[in-house]
C-alpha cells in the first residue's frame, strides 16, 4: 500500500477526494506506468539499492515524481526478492567481526608499520568458516533491504493494471487516519465480514436498506497503535470492492482537519483480492445444484442468503430456503472440523435467536446430535433432498 507522503488528494469544502490517475484521458499515465514496469524488468537480478538508484536517476526530476514513486511502490507487490547468498547475515557478521578482532589492527592498504590487510585477513577467515571471500562480501549485509536481489517479476502486469492498483491504494491511504467508517453492503457478505474479523476491527453490523451496515471505529478514535489499525482498516476496502452494490463513507483527518471521504461503485476502483470459491466444498455445491433442479419442491434455495445477528458477531448459514408461502429456514453444513472449529461453531449456534436453523453433519465426523443446540440432519456421503425437506417443514412451522 501507499505511504501517507505519496497520498494525492483535493479538498472541496468539507469533503476530500483522492486524485486518481486516468487510463482513458491520453497516454500520459499509462506511459508513466509502462516506464516504471520497464525499470523493474531491467533490474531483475540486481539489488534493490541499484533499482532505487536507477529510479532516482531516471525519474527523480520528473514533474509527477510523486506519481512515479507511487506506481513504483505498487510494483513491490508484483516482485519477489531474496538475499544475494544463502547465508545467515547476522551470524556471519558475528563470526567475521569476532575473528577479525583477534587479528590486531587491519588496514585496507599496507605500509611499513601496518601490514595486516583486509583482503589477507578475510581470506584467512573465509577458509576457517568454510565460505568464499566473495560470499562474505555479498553476504555480510545481505539482510539489509537495499542489498536484497530482485529475483522474480510478475510479467503479466500491464500499465493499466498497475494504475488500477495505484488508484485503489490512494483510496486505502485515505483511511489511515480515519475516525469512523460506515460501509453498506448488499451482496458478498461473507467476504466482507471475513476481512472485518481478520483485521480485528471494532465494529457493529445491523440490517439496512435490504443489506447490512458495518460501522467501524477508525484509528484516530484510538489512543495507541494508530498506524497499524489504520492499515488494517485500509485492507478491508478491496474486500468491499468485490461486492456489486455497496457504499462507503468515512470521517478522516487530512492535513490536520476533519474531512468526509465517500466512495461508490461508480468511482471505478477495482479489487486485487482473488475471488473466493462460491462453495466451501464439493458436497455443498452438489447439494445446491441438485436442489435447484428439483422443480417439484415448493422451497427455493439461495447460497448464503441471510446474515444472522449474534450481537458480538454474525453467522451466515450456508443456505437460505424460502417457501412459496413466505416461510424461511436456514441450513448450515458442518464439514471437516477440529475441536477448536467445532467449539466456535457450537458457540455461534447457541447464540442463534431464530428457531428456523438446522445443521447437517456427516456421520464420519462422529458428532452426537446432543452436542448441537439446533436440529441436526445426519448424512452419509451425500446430503439428500428427501432428508432435508421434512426438516425444513419442521423448523419453519406451518405458519408464515
Amino acid at each position: 500500500m501507499l505511504t501517507l507522503d505519496l497520498l494525492r488528494y483535493r479538498v472541496t469544502g468539507d469533503t476530500v477526494t483522492p486524485i486518481y490517475l486516468s487510463v482513458t484521458g491520453g497516454r500520459k499515465y499509462p506511459a508513466a506506468a509502462e516506464r516504471v514496469i520497464e525499470i523493474y524488468k531491467s533490474n531483475s537480478g540486481k539489488t534493490l539499492g541499484e533499482l532505487e538508484e536507477e529510479m532516482d536517476d531516471t525519474l527523480g526530476s520528473a514533474p509527477d515524481y510523486k506519481v512515479y514513486r507511487g506506481l513504483a511502490k505498487m510494483m513491490e507487490d508484483y516482485v519477489e526478492t531474496a538475499p544475494a547468498v544463502d547465508i545467515d547475515a547476522e551470524d556471519l557478521r558475528a563470526k567475521v567481526f569476532s575473528m577479525a578482532a583477534t587479528r590486531g589492527p587491519i588496514v585496507r592498504a599496507p605500509d611499513l608499520v601496518w601490514t595486516n590487510t583486509v583482503s589477507q585477513r578475510l581470506a584467512e577467515i573465509a577458509g576457517e568458516i568454510g565460505v568464499s571471500v566473495e560470499d562474505i562480501d555479498r553476504g555480510l549485509y545481505s539482510d539489509l533491504r537495499e542489498r536484497q536481489i530482485l529475483r522474480l517479476l510478475d510479467s503479466s502486469i500491464t500499465p493499466v493494471q498497475l494504475i488500477e492498483r495505484y488508484n485503489t491504494a490512494l483510496a486505502q491511504a485515505m483511511l489511515y487516519r480515519a475516525m469512523r467508517m460506515i460501509v453498506d453492503v448488499f451482496d458478498n457478505y461473507r467476504t466482507v465480514f471475513k476481512y472485518v474479523k481478520l483485521a480485528r476491527l471494532m465494529h457493529s453490523i445491523t440490517p439496512r436498506d435490504g443489506g447490512y451496515r458495518i460501522e467501524i471505529d477508525g484509528p484516530m478514535s484510538l489512543f495507541s497503535n494508530v498506524e497499524r489499525y489504520g492499515i488494517a482498516m485500509a485492507r478491508l476496502l478491496p474486500a468491499v470492492l468485490k461486492c456489486k452494490r455497496w457504499r462507503l463513507a468515512a470521517k478522516t483527518n487530512i492535513g490536520g482537519a476533519d474531512k468526509l471521504f465517500r466512495l461508490l461503485p461508480g468511482d471505478g476502483l477495482t479489487s486485487h483480492y482473488r475471488d473466493e470459491p462460491e462453495f466451501d466444498s464439493s458436497a455443498e455445491e452438489a447439494f445446491h445444484n441438485k436442489f435447484k433442479r428439483n422443480s417439484k419442491s415448493k422451497w427455493q434455495i439461495e447460497r448464503e442468503g441471510s446474515v444472522l445477528d449474534l450481537k458480538e458477531t454474525v453467522m451466515i448459514p450456508d443456505f437460505k430456503f424460502t417457501h412459496r408461502d413466505g416461510r424461511v429456514a436456514h441450513l448450515e453444513i458442518v464439514g471437516f472440523w477440529t475441536p477448536e472449529y467445532l467449539s466456535k461453531k457450537l458457540d455461534k449456534l447457541s447464540r442463534v435467536r431464530e428457531a428456523n436453523v438446522l445443521v447437517a453433519v456427516p456421520e464420519t465426523l462422529n458428532c452426537s446430535n446432543d452436542q448441537f443446540p439446533v436440529p441436526v440432519i445426519q448424512f452419509k456421503s451425500r446430503l439428500l433432498i428427501k432428508d432435508v425437506l421434512p426438516a425444513l417443514e419442521a423448523i419453519a412451522g406451518m405458519g408464515v
